[in-house]
């Protein structure tokens, strides 16, 4: 009997990251849904509900901190835990996001057993 893969999505604006991070989870039992900014993410939930999201802080357009909002916004959305990946570190953005609803945060760039270990977490 197969185990059903707890689905990921993930937005960033960096294409060697989304790569990174799909190979990654992949690889360690989720099934990956990669989106190039957190508008796109936003509007998939829609279609599709995730187990969980990792979303980057900054991003082109409109920001990880408003994509998240977006997310807290659609049905059921409170409910999906949100992972902030930030590479600047800046506390204020960081304390921004769990005010909003964030569940975490990893820093970039990360240890691939790390941020496999708080997806996880995530679920828990």
């Amino acid at each position: 009997m197969s185990k059903i893969a707890p689905l990921i999505y993930v937005a960033d604006d960096d294409a060697a990251i989304l790569d990174l991070i799909a190979i990654v989870l992949t690889k360690n039992g989720f099934e990956v849904v990669v989106f190039p900014d957190g508008e796109a993410l936003v509007a998939a939930m829609a279609l599709r509900a995730p187990a969980a999201v990792l979303l980057d802080v900054r991003m082109p357009g409109q920001s990880g901190l408003d994509a998240l909002k977006g997310i807290k916004e659609t049905p059921g959305g409170r409910d999906i835990p949100v992972l902030m990946l930030t590479g600047d570190g800046r506390l204020d953005r960081i304390v921004q996001a769990m005010q909003i609803g964030a569940a975490g945060y990893v820093m970039k760039p990360f240890e691939a057993g790390q941020l496999v270990e708080r997806v996880w977490g995530l679920l828990a």
